[in-house]
C-alpha cells in the first residue's frame, strides 16, 4: 500500500523496524531495480544473503570483492554464481576452482576436460559421482594414462575394467601398476566378486607377489590355494597369517562336506607350520582338526616341557597321555633335583592316567634302577620295584608275562634281603655278615636279571638286584672293624678278581690300613683304587663288566 501511495520513506522506516530478512530481502531486492546498489547490498547484508551480494558484486564486475564474500560466506550458490562469471569472462582456471567449490564437479570437470587441464580433471573427478569418474577414467584411459585410468576406475565401480588395464599394461609400467593392485586388492573383502578376487590372484602370481596372491585367494576363500602358495614358495606362516588361513566354522545346517573339507584345510595348514618348524602354530591347527595326537607330537619337537604337561593334562586322552610321559622320559628325571622329582611325578601320573601298566611297571623299573646306580639307596629301589611288580601283573596282552614277573620277584627278594642286611648293621652286625656271605656266595648273583619293561625278549635291557661291590664293602668294613685284617683283605682280593673297582665302594684310608695290616704294598695302578682311572673310564668299566 505504502509502495503504491509512493511513500517510500515511510516503507523504508517501516522495513527497518521490522527486521524480517525475508522483508529485508525483499526492500534489497526493489532498491536494486531502482538502480540503488549501495542500499540494495547494505540490505542483502543485513538479511544474510551472501549469493545476493556475490550476484551484485558480479553485476559490478568487482570480482575481488565477490570472491572475499565466496570465502567468507562459504556460499555454494554464491561459489558458483562467481565461477559462471569467471567462465563469461575467460578466467577458466578460477571458474574450475570455483565450480569445485560449489560441489559441482560435473561443470569443474567439463572445463578441466574442454580445456585439457588433466591435473585439475583427476583431481576432481576423483570427489564426482561414480558415472563422472567412469567418463573420466574412459578419457585418460584413451589417452594412455593408465593409471589415472585404473584410479577412477575403481573409485566408479568398474574393478573389472580397472583389473582388465592392469593386466594389460602390468608388464610396462610395473612399479606404478603394483601398487595401484595392491590398493585395489587391499580393499576386498568377502563381497568382492570371485572373479576379480581370482584375477587379481593370478596377476600376482605370474608376477611373483606370492604373498599378496595368498591374501588374495584368503579374501577369496580358497584356502587350500593359498595354503599351496605358502608351501611352495616358502612365505612364512605367521600367528595373524595362520589364523586367516584358518576356514570359518559354519552352522550344523551347512551340512558335514564343509566340516571335511574345512578339516582337511586344518591338516594341511597344520602340515605346512610343521614344514616351517612353527610347531606351537602347527599343534594349534592340529588340534583345531581333531587330531590331538600330531598335535602333540608336534609340541614335543618344539621341547616346551610347560605346555606339554598342560596340553596333556586338558586333553584327557590315553594317546596322548602316553606320549607326554614318553617324552618327559627322554628329559633329565633322574637328576633328584625338585624340578626332576616333578617330571617323575607327571610321568607317574600321565602312565596312570591312561592305564599304560606295562610302561609304567617300566618306568618304575628303571627309576630302582636309577636309585641303586646313582643314590645306593636301596630301600627307595625296592619300594619302586613292587611298584613295577604291582603294574606287571594289572598288564594284559604282554608276553612272557610270568616270566618277566618271576625274574623281578627274584630282584626283589635280593633287594629286600640286601636291605636288611643294611638295617642290621648297626643293630646286629653278624646277622648282617651272614647275609651279606650268602649273597656272595649264590652262583646266579652277578647274573643278569631281564629288566620288567621291554615287550620282546630279545630286547629285555639287563638289571642286577644289587651291585655287588656294595654287599663286599660292608663286609670287608665289618671284618676290618672286627680286626679280622686278614679276611678283610682276602674280600678286597675277590673283588679284584671280580674286576670291581674299588674305589666307589671303598675309602682310600681304609685300603692303606688293610694293606698295612697284611704287611702287603698297595698296588698304585691298574685296580683303580690309587691314581687310577677316571670316574667315566671307571663307568663304562663297569658297565662293561655288567654285560659280560
Amino acid at each position: 500500500m505504502l509502495v503504491t501511495r509512493g511513500e517510500q520513506v515511510a516503507l523504508e522506516r517501516y522495513v527497518m523496524r521490522a527486521k524480517d530478512a525475508e522483508l529485508m530481502k525483499w526492500w534489497a531486492g526493489y532498491c536494486e531495480s531502482l538502480g540503488h546498489v549501495d542500499s540494495a547490498r547494505h540490505c542483502y547484508e543485513s538479511a544474510g544473503d551472501y549469493y545476493s551480494l556475490v550476484r551484485v558484486a558480479c553485476f559490478s564486475n568487482d570480482t575481488s570483492d565477490a570472491a572475499e564474500l565466496v570465502s567468507h560466506s562459504r556460499s555454494a550458490a554464491g561459489a558458483y554464481h562467481l565461477a559462471r562469471h569467471l567462465e563469461g569472462c575467460g578466467n577458466i582456471d578460477e571458474a574450475i576452482q570455483y565450480f569445485a567449490k560449489s560441489g559441482c564437479y560435473n561443470h569443474a570437470i567439463r572445463l578441466a576436460r574442454q580445456y585439457q587441464l588433466d591435473a585439475d580433471l583427476l583431481q576432481f573427478s576423483i570427489k564426482a559421482r561414480p558415472s563422472l569418474q567412469v567418463d573420466c577414467a574412459r578419457y585418460f584411459e584413451g589417452k594412455g594414462e593408465f593409471e589415472k585410468a585404473v584410479q577412477l576406475y575403481q573409485k566408479g565401480g568398474e574393478l573389472l575394467k580397472a583389473l582388465d588395464i592392469c593386466f594389460r599394461v602390468g608388464g610396462t609400467e610395473r612399479k606404478q601398476i603394483f601398487e595401484i593392485l595392491s590398493n585395489i586388492s587391499s580393499g576386498l573383502d568377502a563381497s568382492a566378486s570371485p572373479a576379480v578376487v581370482a584375477r587379481c590372484a593370478e596377476f600376482f602370481v605370474k608376477h611373483g607377489h606370492h604373498e599378496k596372491a595368498a591374501r588374495l585367494c584368503i579374501t577369496g576363500g580358497r584356502f587350500a590355494q593359498a595354503i599351496a602358495l605358502c608351501s611352495d614358495h616358502h612365505i612364512t606362516i605367521t600367528e595373524e597369517l595362520a589364523e586367516a588361513l584358518t576356514p570359518p566354522k559354519l552352522d550344523k545346517a551347512t551340512g558335514p562336506p564343509y566340516g571335511e573339507e574345512r578339516t582337511a584345510v586344518l591338516l594341511e595348514l597344520a602340515r605346512v607350520c610343521k614344514r616351517q618348524s612353527s610347531y606351537q602354530l602347527a599343534c594349534k591347527k592340529f588340534t583345531q582338526a581333531g587330531d590331538r595326537s600330531r598335535a602333540l607330537k608336534c609340541l614335543l619337537k618344539s621341547g616346551d616341557t610347560k605346555n606339554v604337561i598342560y596340553y596333556a593334562s586338558v586333553s584327557r586322552h590315553r594317546d596322548i597321555y602316553i606320549l607326554a610321559a614318553n617324552y618327559l622320559q627322554s628329559l633329565d628325571w633322574q637328576s633328584g633335583t625338585e624340578d626332576a622329582t616333578e617330571l617323575t611325578k607327571r610321568i607317574i601320573e600321565f602312565y596312570t592316567k591312561a592305564h599304560a601298566h606295562e610302561p609304567l611297571a617300566a618306568f618304575y623299573d628303571g627309576y630302582a634302577q636309577m636309585e641303586i646306580d646313582e643314590f645306593r639307596d636301596y630301600e627307595k629301589a625296592l619300594d619302586a620295584l613292587k611298584e613295577s611288580r604291582q603294574q606287571l601283573a594289572k598288564a594284559r596282552k604282554m608276553m612272557d608275562k610270568e616270566c618277566r614277573i618271576k625274574s623281578l620277584d627274584s630282584r626283589i627278594s635280593i633287594i629286600a634281603d640286601f636291605v636288611e642286611a643294611r638295617h642290621c648293621e648297626k643293630s646286629d652286625p653278624q646277622k648282617m655278615a651272614n647275609i651279606c656271605t650268602s649273597m656272595l656266595s649264590m652262583p646266579d648273583i652277578e647274573a643278569v636279571l631281564f629288566g620288567a619293561h621291554l615287550a620282546t625278549p630279545e630286547t629285555y635291557l639287563p638289571r642286577q638286584a644289587i651291585r655287588i661291590g656294595d654287599a663286599y664293602a660292608m663286609l670287608v668294613e665289618y671284618h676290618f672293624k672286627a680286626g679280622n685284617v686278614h679276611d678283610a683283605f682276602e674280600l678286597v682280593n675277590q673283588m679284584r678278581q671280580r674286576h670291581i673297582v674299588l674305589h666307589p665302594y671303598l675309602e682310600q684310608t681304609l685300603l692303606e690300613q688293610i694293606h698295612r695290616g697284611v704287611g702287603e704294598e698297595l698296588p698304585l695302578q691298574g685296580d683303580g683304587c690309587k691314581h687310577g682311572a677316571d670316574d667315566e673310564e671307571i663307568a663304562v668299566h663297569e658297565e662293561v663288566e655288567e654285560i659280560k
